[in-house]
């Protein structure tokens, strides 16, 4: 849930609560204030009736109007206690229940004890009140639409510097070497987030530059080295006086040469691929490209009495050439290198995927780890550099390609979908 909608959702709940809460409040007051209103204009009246029976020492006459009504009643015991009420009674004259406030005051007049009963119509205040309340709701309602208007509109105008902040942090990727463009805001706070963003991605994009650049250096450079040394040992292996356990012991260093300058090499690839030097696109017959890489590797492929199994449909493939040669190779590479003796490679391309399955004596690679760089099962043998399917994943990922590693039925398989 956004921010902005959640903020929404708690303001106007929030609110709504207080307005019923007021209300209520408002409501209770109002009413409070009306009937001690309508009390005192009993008491106007209790206060009349006394001074007549002060002054006429008799009892005036009852009467009874359209919102007043005075009457009295004989009382043989007690005289009855002042009180004030509220009660509901039929009208004759609207023909309907009305509300009426009333009060009870006792009176003596010779030697007789009397209640005076006054009552006022209370419609007249109930009306009020509900005119206050309707006027209240109104005013609520407006209230709520217009703080609905202003979060809706206002709010989404001013969180629009953090969007667009927020857009361009997803949109960031290193190997494009750009920068953010961050829109300009008169809000302090995210004056102050644009500007730690655009710090930030500075610093971040020279430390990426810095090692990239390092990287690509030191791979190069290590070029020279390897290939002086490589030189000095074939020099050595074709000299005759060396003895059996030093030309054992020169081909060992051949070897961890040969693997230390296929792991420079495929670093510095790496780094090519990142720094998005393989630019060039043309249109590729994938299909063919496969067809071709299967009899480079016809040799191994004998060696092993490995079966190949293909259903290579015609496809076509706007890609860098180079590239997909790459991951092609990967591809079948690994599928030769860790399978079995009389083992089965099956190869399907259609349009919209390529799939590479092969059987192997190692069981199920960690389907987490298998793209890192490095990884390699315990059971594989330490021939490889571990870094061929860091390759093709970075290949699928710079393609907008997306790779998936399963293992069924004793079978590694590895599908890419375009």
């Amino acid at each position: 849930m956004k921010l902005l909608v959640r903020f929404n959702r708690v303001n106007i709940i929030a609110t709504v609560i207080v307005l019923l809460l007021s209300g209520l409040c408002y409501y209770f007051t109002i009413r409070y204030v009306l009937l001690n209103q309508l009390d005192d204009d009993l008491k106007v009246e209790e206060q009349e009736i006394l001074d007549y029976i002060k002054t006429n020492n008799s009892l005036p006459n009852p009467s009874s109007y359209k919102d007043q009504e005075v009457s009295f009643q004989q009382n043989d015991g007690q005289p009855a206690k002042r009180t004030f009420s509220s009660s509901t009674v039929f009208s004759k004259e609207e023909k309907e229940d009305i509300t009426s406030r009333q009060i009870l005051f006792p009176v003596t007049v010779a030697g007789k004890n009397y209640t005076v009963a006054i009552s006022k119509s209370q419609e007249a205040t109930e009306d009020l009140i509900q005119l206050i309340l309707l006027l209240t709701l109104a005013i609520v309602i407006v209230l709520l639409a217009v703080l609905f208007i202003i979060n809706r509109f206002l709010l989404n105008k001013l969180w629009r510097p953090f969007d667009t902040t927020l857009k361009e942090l997803k949109q960031f990727n290193l190997s494009n070497n750009q920068h953010l463009k961050l829109e300009a805001s008169t809000i302090n706070e995210f004056s102050d987030l644009n500007e730690a963003v655009t710090v930030m991605s500075n610093r971040v994009n020279q430390d990426y530059l810095a090692l990239k650049t390092f990287t690509e250096n030191a791979s190069h450079e290590m070029q020279t080295p390897l290939a002086i040394i490589n030189s000095k040992l074939d020099v050595l292996i074709q000299d005759e006086t060396i003895t059996e356990f030093q030309m054992q012991q020169l081909q060992g260093i051949y070897d961890a040469l040969d693997r230390l300058s296929n792991l420079n090499q495929s670093l510095l690839l790496l780094t090519k691929i990142e720094n998005n030097q393989f630019n060039e696109r043309e249109n590729i017959q994938l299909d063919q490209l496969i067809k071709e890489k299967l009899l480079q590797f016809d040799e191994l492929i004998d060696s092993k009495k490995l079966h190949i199994i293909t259903n290579l449909q015609e496809t076509s493939l706007q890609y860098n050439k180079q590239l997909l040669d790459i991951l092609v190779s990967n591809l079948l590479g690994n599928a030769i290198r860790y399978n079995k003796e009389e083992g089965d490679i099956s190869i399907i391309l259609d349009p919209a995927l390529l799939s590479v399955s092969n059987t192997s004596e190692i069981p199920a690679l960690d389907g987490a780890k298998v793209f890192q760089r490095f990884y390699r099962h315990a059971g594989t043998k330490q021939d490889g550099n571990g870094l061929g399917l860091s390759i093709v994943k970075q290949i699928c990922d710079m393609a907008s390609y997306s790779i998936v590693y399963g293992y069924t039925d004793h079978q590694h398989r590895f599908s890419v979908h375009f």
